[in-house]
């Protein structure tokens, strides 16, 4: 018997089965009896696992458990290696979508790709991005992420690296698990419940079947149930002078309404003068808004916004394969059913809506407050409401995914073969549920006098008129999102030579996909049928993807091996499925890839890679049409100004004194494809059977990266970005506002540098077993040039920056594992390091001083590190049944304040850098029949 040290041990868990083209490397188990040539991560060439010369992270079913979690997106974003994803948080007003993703080292996610039993799934993008909550957890055998670039083996988007979930397979117990989890404050509690059975062993039966399927529930928690997310009204002292300050960031869509009137004065140029009625008859503002002394109220949106969203979410996984014969080859396929709902609300509806000078309602609120010059000179009344008595907006994203692989695994005439045929579909409508009036409905009420906005403060609409506001909403289909990936792949590797040092290999292969996505938005959508919405225009596209690669392992001495491997890919130009003919160009590019394994001890091993990566753009950035996108998060003074010098541009007099910009979002149909290089090189330590050490270095450098000018860069100096600003006339009031246009462009180039390390130790401590782990990411550098530049360097590194994000130099996990008699207990501590908040400068005017003069000034937080500690005890009550309980967040740490305003909804913290739930309790019970 093969005796087994704990660096082979721990390479040949990591590696058996891994990131792998073919359904092979996620069927074969390694006992430590065989040594066996499987497909190692990385490589198509089967060899003997241990062998492995890339850098991998394999987590097994017993460290998913450990973590406490109920989601695959919980675990993925919790890792030191992730940053840069997309968040569940993110869908209450940050256009999320619904989606959650897997970010590898802040790269991005749209450069991380993410497979499924070592195949893609269709994307829940018109790119390739993967929406991980598809993925159901219970199925789960392992989960492998490459934290090297991959691109010249699984396609041109792996730059950053891969992530492949492995699930399980062959014969296995009917198993049934739920997990119960409650946070000591109301809000956020899951149920989960899982059931799986196995059937068949393909060696002795020639056949086996697995099933699976799992059913969640996540509550919603809403912000005012949290003192830190409650308000947007945030009071604070300098940390500098000690001097009280007060940042707010709330809306002039408010409760009751704001008017603003444009009028043609007397003398000089067209203006506008802003009041609110319910200010000038009761003389201050209602509760939960501000005077912000230009006549209007601004409400605290952030007191109705929810930190995250329910969901609810039912899988079905299903694999078999089957013996052909004695022909060497078995039949295998995959089945993966996903269908899930994100239930998000955010802040009621932001309408705003014409007046005309004859209606009872002008004459009644707004002609007294005006001049004789206003009101001879007028030209238009824009009401500003917060439809509060409404509902908030309430969206349900809905997923329904469809994933189907079946193919042949062998060998013939030496050559080990897999190849596949997948259909994968996302059906993805987004439906309204509420808190959306129809224009005609809600001006039919404002005419007749059955709705009155102005008189009524929050929670005194009278039942009746608030009757009337509810009969005017619209619940049914927004948009209806549909994506579709067709394709084949095969791929074979065989014995090529035999050298002193050993036998050299190759493996070829080649894939081809077809890829469509299509948005189209119901007719009320479409029309402008919604008040205060703008059409939405649908599209339809589909392009090819085609790609061949050949590797080849050279032996050169022992203990030193070399790996090679070449790859074209070829993306073809858009299809437009509605209008007929293309748009964009046929993109194409040779990526390569070299690394090497050296073992000069038996402790010991060193490993280097170099390679190259090519990305097309994706289809909304290359062919989306422009179309409305709501308004910016943050409120700029108008960046058409006399300070920046270009109050005489013909755009100025569309721009309000200070407030939100209008937004356009587009694709370019110019889009170049990106490039990248990558390399990377580290090490494995095993010194004692008792301690191992990884570590890593790793750059990732792209060039030509798709992105769009952020909205506070384009405020923030117009003069170079004037090109984005443009007009946008609202369909429901007529009125022209100044608007800018976040479209992609190449901006020149990325750089992200850092060191991954993984200590592992494990020793008997009295009668247990101890089992310690420190793993982290040390980022070096993360840069990027600034729009539109190639040579002028920002960083988001410890410091929130221009992109909106902020990109943490240091982030680890430790955890301490005692195992004794029946029992199995865990603490884990989850540590991110402090960093720089937003700036805001005098000029915005984000933050004021606390007193009666109401200053501008200038100030940038700095926020404190973040850790927290979890909790987990495993008792084995017979062979067949486990309970765990556990806390998350032992120490009830909550998040420190920011000051961000841009993205999602939630103000007060950041929702992507510190979690919002609190201490959390959670038990958990898994039986076997």
């Amino acid at each position: 018997m093969m005796v087994e040290t704990v660096l082979s041990r721990s390479v040949r868990l990591i590696c058996a089965g891994g990131l792998v083209l073919g359904m092979h490397a996620a069927q074969a188990q390694s006992a430590p009896e065989t040594i066996q040539r499987v497909e190692i991560t990385g490589s198509s060439i089967k060899r003997i696992a241990a062998e492995a010369s890339l850098p991998v992270q394999s987590f097994s079913q017993k460290d998913i458990q450990r973590s406490g979690v109920t989601s695959v997106t919980d675990f993925i974003q919790q890792l030191p290696v992730m940053q840069g994803f997309t968040m569940a948080a993110d869908s209450v007003g940050g256009g999320g979508g619904g989606i959650t993703t897997a970010s590898i080292h802040d790269v991005g996610e749209q450069y991380t790709l993410v497979l499924l039993n070592g195949r893609r799934m269709a994307p829940a993008t018109s790119g390739t991005t993967i929406d991980i909550n598809s993925i159901p957890l219970s199925a789960v055998e392992r989960i492998e992420v490459l934290t090297d670039g991959a691109s010249a083996l699984y396609g041109a988007d792996a730059i950053a690296g891969v992530v492949n979930f492995i699930l399980k397979k062959g014969a296995a117990p009917l198993q049934i698990d739920v997990k119960y989890s409650k946070p000591q404050s109301p809000g956020a509690k899951d149920r989960t419940v899982s059931i799986s059975k196995g059937f068949g062993d393909i060696d002795e039966d020639g056949y086996s079947v697995f099933l699976a399927a799992s059913h969640q529930e996540n509550e919603r928690l809403k912000g005012f149930q949290r003192d830190f997310a409650k308000t947007g009204i945030i009071n604070f002292n300098d940390p500098v002078t000690g001097k009280p300050l007060q940042f707010f960031n709330g809306s002039s869509r408010s409760i009751p309404p704001n008017v603003t009137i444009r009028y043609n004065p007397t003398v000089g140029k067209a203006t506008s003068v802003s009041i609110n009625p319910y200010l000038k008859i009761n003389g201050k503002c209602p509760a939960r808004h501000v005077d912000t002394g230009d006549g209007q109220c601004t409400f605290d949106y952030t007191s109705s916004v929810e930190i995250a969203p329910e969901i609810q979410r039912d899988s079905f996984y299903g694999s078999g394969s089957i013996k052909l014969g004695n022909s060497g080859f078995k039949a295998f396929t995959d089945i993966s059913l996903n269908n899930s709902h994100v239930y998000a609300n955010i802040a009621a509806y932001p309408a705003e809506f014409s007046l005309a000078k004859s209606s009872p309602l002008f004459g009644k609120y707004v002609a007294p407050y005006l001049t004789a010059e206003q009101l001879a000179g007028m030209t238009s009344a824009t009401v500003k409401y917060r439809l509060q008595d409404l509902g908030g907006r309430a969206y349900d994203y809905q997923s329904k995914t469809t994933h189907i692989v079946a193919g042949l695994d062998g060998n013939a005439f030496g050559w080990d073969i897999n190849g596949a045929f997948t259909y994968s579909e996302n059906k993805a409508p987004t439906n309204y549920v509420g808190g959306f009036p129809l224009a005609d409905k809600f001006n039919a009420a404002l005419e007749s006098g059955a709705v009155d906005p102005f008189p009524y403060a929050l929670g005194e609409m009278p039942s009746a008129m608030k009757d009337a506001l509810k009969g005017t909403q619209y619940v049914g289909n927004f948009s209806n999102t549909e994506i579709k990936m067709k394709g084949f792949d095969v791929h074979g590797s065989h014995d090529l030579f035999t050298l002193p040092a050993g036998k050299s290999q190759i493996a070829v292969g080649a894939d081809y996909r077809s890829s469509s996505y299509s948005e189209k938005g119901n007719a009320a959508v479409s029309h402008s049928e919604i008040l205060f919405d703008d059409d939405q225009p649908a599209f339809d596209y589909k392009r090819s993807n085609s790609g061949a690669f050949t590797e080849v392992l050279v032996p050169v001495i022992k203990g030193l091996e070399v790996t090679g491997s070449l790859r074209y890919d070829r993306v073809s130009k858009l299809t437009d499925n509605l209008k007929g003919g293309n748009t964009g160009n046929d993109q194409s590019a040779s990526t390569y890839k070299i690394h090497t394994r050296y073992q000069p001890i038996k402790s010991l091993v060193l490993r280097a890679a170099y390679g190259t990566g090519f990305k097309a753009a994706s289809m909304k950035e290359i062919g989306q049409p422009q179309a409305d996108f709501g308004v910016t998060g943050g409120t700029y003074n108008c960046p058409l100004s006399t300070a920046n010098g270009l109050a005489n541009h013909p755009l100025a007099q569309f721009c309000d004194t200070r407030g939100q910009l209008e937004v356009y979002k587009g694709g370019n149909p110019d889009l170049k494809p990106e490039k990248s290089k990558q390399y990377s090189f580290g090490m494995v330590f095993e010194p004692t059977n008792s301690f191992s050490a990884k570590l890593d270095y790793w750059n990732v450098e792209i060039r030509d990266a798709v992105t769009s000018v952020s909205e506070s860069l384009i405020a923030s100096d117009p003069n170079k970005y004037l090109s984005l600003y443009t007009t946008k006339t609202k369909a429901s009031t007529g009125i022209k506002s100044l608007a800018i246009i976040l479209a992609p462009i190449n901006i020149g180039r990325q750089e992200n540098q850092g060191i991954d390390y993984d200590l592992l130790f494990r020793n008997k401590v009295g009668e247990g077993k101890l089992t310690a782990r420190l793993a982290g990411t040390y980022m070096l550098k993360s840069r990027y040039t600034t729009p539109g530049t190639s040579d002028k360097w920002e960083t988001s590194l410890n410091e929130y920056g221009s992109n909106d994000k902020v990109s943490f130099r240091n982030v680890l996990k430790a955890s301490g594992t005692y195992e004794i008699g029946a029992f199995t207990s865990t603490l884990t501590a989850n540590y991110r390091n402090g960093y720089k908040d937003k700036h805001h400068d005098i000029e915005n005017c984000a933050v004021n001083t606390n007193d009666a003069a109401q200053d501008c000034v200038d100030v940038q937080l700095q926020i404190p590190s973040y850790t927290t500690l979890d909790f987990q005890t495993q008792y084995k009550v017979l062979k067949n049944l486990e309970l765990t309980a556990g806390i998350n967040n032992l120490a009830d740490r909550t998040p420190p304040l920011s000051l961000r305003n841009t993205g999602s909804h939630q103000l007060g913290y950041d929702p992507r850098y510190a979690s919002a739930v609190g201490r959390t309790f959670y038990l958990s019970g898994s039986y076997k029949f």
